[in-house]
C-alpha cells in the first residue's frame, strides 16, 4: 500500500470519527434540551407549588390573626389548658378578671394562677362526672373583693382519641347582671312602698297632727317652771321626727320629673349653702365653696339639685357633729359632665359600709332614716348621672357627684 492509500485511509477513519462525534454531539445536544426543557418544566411547577405554599401561609397566618383578634375581643375571658393542667391561651380578658398578665399566667397550672379554692375543686368534680361544668362563683381579687363570674368549662377536642384532652374554660363578668338584680330588687321593693306609703302617710299624719295640735294646747298653757312641760315638749319633739321620716319616704316614693333649666351651678350651691348656714345644726360647721370660676353654666333642675346638696351637706355635718370643716368642690370635667365634691373631716366610712351606703333604709345612726342618701342618688339618676362614695387618704369622706352636659329629662317613679 503506496503512503497515499495510507493517508486516505487515515482521512477516511478521521472523517468517521468526526461524523461519530457529531452524531454524539447532537445527541447531547438533544438531551440538554431535554433537560433544560424538564428543568423549566419543573423549575415552574416549583413555583407554582411554592406560590401556592406562600398562600396557604399567608392565609393560615391571616386566620390565625383574625381568630387572635377574635379572641383578644372578646368581654369574657377564655383560657384553655393542656392535658396536665398548664395554661395554654390566657386572653386579656382573662388578664383583667384576674389582674395577671398573660406571660406571667402562660405554662402555670391553674390552680396556682386561679385563687378559686372549693371552686376548683368543684369545678374539676364535675368535669369528671359530665365532661363539661356550669355555674357561678366570686374570684378572690388582690385588693380583697370578690368579682362574680359564670362559668363554663368543656374538654378540649383532640383530632385522635388516643390524645389526652385539655379544657377550655370561659368566664364571663356577672357584676352588671347583679347590679341590675339588685336594682330590680330594689325597684319591687320601693313599688310596694310606695303603694304603703301613701296609706301609712294618712294612717300617721292624721293623729300626728292631733297630737301635734293637743301638744301645741298643753304648752301654751303649761308654765315654763311645770316639771310637766318637759315631758309635753319631749311628745313635741317625737312628733316632729315622726312627721320628718314620713315627709322623707313620701318624698323618697314620689314621681319626680326633673324640670331642667339652663343655670349657674355655682350660684345654686352658694344660695344652698347659704340656707344651710342658717340652721342651728350648721352653726358649729364651716363650709367651703371652692369653684375656681366665678360661674359654671349646666343643665340641671336646680330645686332637685338643692335637694342634693342638702342631703349631702346634712350627712357631711352628722358625720361631725361636735363641728369641723365642710368644703364643696363644683366643676367641669374635662369629658363634660358637672362634678360636685362633698368632703368632711369626720371619721371615714365604714369599709363595709360603702356598697351599702345608698341603700335605702340603711343607717349607720341611731336616730337615722335611711332615706337621705339613697334619695340623693335618686335624683341624681334621674339627671342621668352618677354618686359614689369614697374615704380620703388624709381622713374623713368624700362623696362625688357627676351629672351628664345634656340628657331628656324623664319621669321615674318607683
Amino acid at each position: 500500500m503506496s503512503k497515499r492509500d495510507d493517508e486516505l485511509e487515515i482521512l477516511e477513519k478521521l472523517a468517521e470519527s468526526f461524523s461519530t462525534m457529531g452524531n454524539f454531539t447532537q445527541v447531547l445536544r438533544d438531551s440538554y434540551s431535554r433537560l433544560e426543557a424538564q428543568y423549566h418544566d419543573t423549575n415552574s411547577r416549583l413555583a407554582r407549588v411554592n406560590e401556592l405554599l406562600r398562600n396557604s401561609l399567608c392565609e393560615r397566618n391571616r386566620l390565625i390573626h383574625y381568630l387572635s383578634n377574635i379572641l383578644e375581643s372578646l368581654d369574657s375571658a377564655v383560657i384553655v389548658t393542656d392535658q396536665s393542667g398548664a395554661i395554654t391561651v390566657f386572653n386579656s380578658a382573662a388578664e383583667k378578671y384576674t389582674d395577671i398578665k398573660a406571660d406571667a399566667a402562660l405554662g402555670k397550672k391553674l390552680d396556682s394562677i386561679l385563687n378559686m379554692g372549693n371552686s376548683l375543686r368543684s369545678i374539676e368534680l364535675l368535669i369528671s362526672e359530665n365532661g363539661a361544668a356550669k355555674g357561678e362563683l366570686n374570684l378572690p381579687t388582690k385588693n380583697g373583693s370578690h368579682v362574680p363570674l359564670a362559668y363554663s368549662v368543656t374538654k378540649l377536642h383532640q383530632e385522635s382519641s388516643e390524645d389526652q384532652p385539655g379544657f377550655v374554660i370561659i368566664l364571663y363578668n356577672l357584676s352588671e347582671v347583679k347590679r341590675l338584680e339588685d336594682n330590680l330588687k330594689q325597684v319591687s321593693t320601693l313599688a310596694a312602698l310606695g303603694e304603703m306609703a301613701a296609706t301609712v302617710a294618712h294612717e300617721i299624719r292624721n293623729p300626728l297632727s292631733g297630737i301635734a295640735g293637743f301638744t301645741a294646747l298643753l304648752l301654751r298653757d303649761l308654765n315654763k317652771d311645770d316639771p310637766r312641760r318637759r315631758l309635753v315638749e319631749k311628745i313635741n319633739q317625737g312628733v316632729t321626727s315622726l312627721n320628718g321620716i314620713v315627709a322623707s319616704l313620701l318624698d323618697y316614693t314620689r314621681s319626680i320629673s326633673p324640670v331642667r333649666e339652663n343655670v349657674d351651678a355655682v350660684s345654686v350651691l352658694a344660695e344652698a349653702v347659704t340656707d344651710l348656714q342658717a340652721a342651728q345644726e350648721a352653726r358649729a360647721h364651716t363650709i367651703k365653696i371652692e369653684s375656681g370660676t366665678a360661674q359654671l353654666q349646666a343643665n340641671f333642675d336646680p330645686q332637685l339639685f338643692r335637694m342634693v346638696i342638702f342631703n349631702l351637706v346634712k350627712n357631711a355635718m352628722q358625720a361631725s357633729p361636735n363641728g369641723g370643716r365642710i368644703k364643696l368642690t363644683i366643676k367641669r370635667r374635662s369629658s363634660g359632665e358637672l362634678c360636685l365634691m362633698v368632703d368632711d373631716d369626720g371619721p371615714g366610712i365604714p369599709k363595709d359600709s360603702l356598697a351599702k351606703i345608698f341603700t335605702p333604709f340603711y343607717t349607720t345612726k341611731a336616730d337615722g332614716t335611711g332615706l337621705g342618701l339613697a334619695t340623693v342618688k335618686k335624683l341624681i339618676e334621674l339627671h342621668g348621672g352618677k354618686v359614689a362614695a369614697e374615704n380620703r387618704p388624709e381622713g374623713g369622706a368624700r362623696f362625688v357627684v357627676e351629672i351628664p352636659d345634656r340628657i331628656s329629662g324623664e319621669s321615674v317613679e318607683i
